[in-house]
């Protein structure tokens, strides 16, 4: 076997896509060389990586070692501070509110050793994980001066924050404890989807593990541990004032999307994080949209101009679609997210996603 298709997985789901960089970024940190990512061309489409010497077993042990290392308590993701008396993961992008300078500078002399050390230590796939997911944001304040902390995180980390609780303690630790136990063979069962077992969730009906990425139901824990690190290829990038931009992610407020590509042949992880991060994928996702994010309005019957204004122009998104297609893109989806439960802790979902068809048919150059 030198390729591993996802079994249950489909373009519909964002987790699904989010499991497959996650899978080859596992691999390609793992010390597996060679390996590609894409989609097959079937009616039915699944993602798999494939690799001159990739083996099921080889990727089961490899993904089983990284899982590993995470669940040591001398990882990064059990170190802790304490907000409010109580223990939280440090590293978490979304905390309970700091309230003093005195939390803040502790909280980023720790955050910097965690940083240095993984350095040191050469842990680039850890590294960029780390600088995707954010952190709590200390310089953008509201217009009475209040400081918004969330301002700095991923829109993809969507762990429901009732009760104080946090994406790295309350989900990371606990599916990679539940990844680290299992042998190399139930590993590669759940990867194939041959077994769906979700120890984190308890195997419940309404289990939360996959965090947003998909909608209430058990998801193999091995599937969600490489879908919760494919928020690694999908930086960060900082703003002096409002929200940080999420690579994949269009809209604001309550109404927002999140975008990804299906492409074939398939792509080198790094030709993939390079297509995940570019301006012509984001422009060929506005399609549709208007300059706020929102569906675009039908214009009223016999007006000559738009109801709103969209994102990009036609020319613009047309440029993008074949600048997409010529390097393997042969479709768009985008997801809706909303939100569910209080509006104290709101639990933010994406949901089934939606089509873009890319319209520019052109010569592919695969490079």
């Amino acid at each position: 076997m030198n390729q591993i298709t996802l079994g249950t997985c489909s373009p519909d789901a964002l987790l699904s896509h989010l499991a497959l960089y996650g899978l080859a970024a596992i691999l390609e940190s793992g010390g597996i060389t060679g390996l590609r990512a894409g989609w097959n061309g079937s009616g039915d489409r699944r993602p798999y990586v494939t690799g001159p010497d990739l083996t099921g077993e080889r990727a089961a042990e490899v993904v089983n070692r990284h899982a590993g290392q995470a669940a040591d308590r001398g990882s990064w993701l059990h170190r802790s501070i304490t907000l409010n008396g109580s223990p939280r993961a440090l590293m978490s992008p979304r905390l309970t509110r700091f309230g003093d300078e005195t939390t803040w500078r502790q909280a980023q002399e720790n955050r910097h050793q965690v940083l240095d050390s993984l350095t040191g230590q050469r842990r680039w796939l850890d590294l960029r994980f780390v600088a995707a997911l954010g952190e709590p944001c200390y310089w953008v304040t509201d217009r009475q001066g209040a400081i918004q902390q969330d301002s700095a995180a991923s829109r993809l980390e969507m762990q429901p924050r009732n009760i104080g609780s946090e994406f790295v303690g309350n989900r990371l630790r606990k599916v990679a404890d539940a990844v680290a136990a299992r042998t190399a063979a139930q590993i590669l069962s759940g990867l194939l989807g041959d077994s769906v077992h979700d120890e984190a969730g308890g195997d419940a009906p309404d289990s939360r593990t996959a965090t947003g990425l998909a909608g209430p139901g058990p998801t193999d824990n091995a599937l969600a541990w490489c879908a919760l690190w494919g928020i690694s290829q999908l930086p960060l990038a900082m703003r002096i004032r409002g929200m940080a931009v999420t690579t994949g992610h269009l809209g604001r407020g309550r109404q927002e999307f999140f975008y990804v590509p299906i492409w074939q042949p398939p792509w080198r992880p790094a030709r993939l994080r390079a297509m995940l991060a570019s301006h012509q994928l984001r422009v060929a996702a506005s399609s549709g949209l208007d300059h706020t994010g929102r569906p675009m309005e039908n214009p009223p019957p016999g007006a000559t101009v738009p109801a709103t204004v969209p994102m990009h122009t036609e020319s613009e998104i047309t440029a993008a679609q074949h600048w997409l297609a010529e390097r393997g893109t042969d479709g768009l989806v985008r997801f809706p997210v909303r939100r569910f439960g209080s509006d104290n802790a709101p639990e933010r979902r994406a949901l089934t996603g939606e089509p873009v068809p890319l319209q520019a048919k052109v010569t592919r150059n695969h490079r």
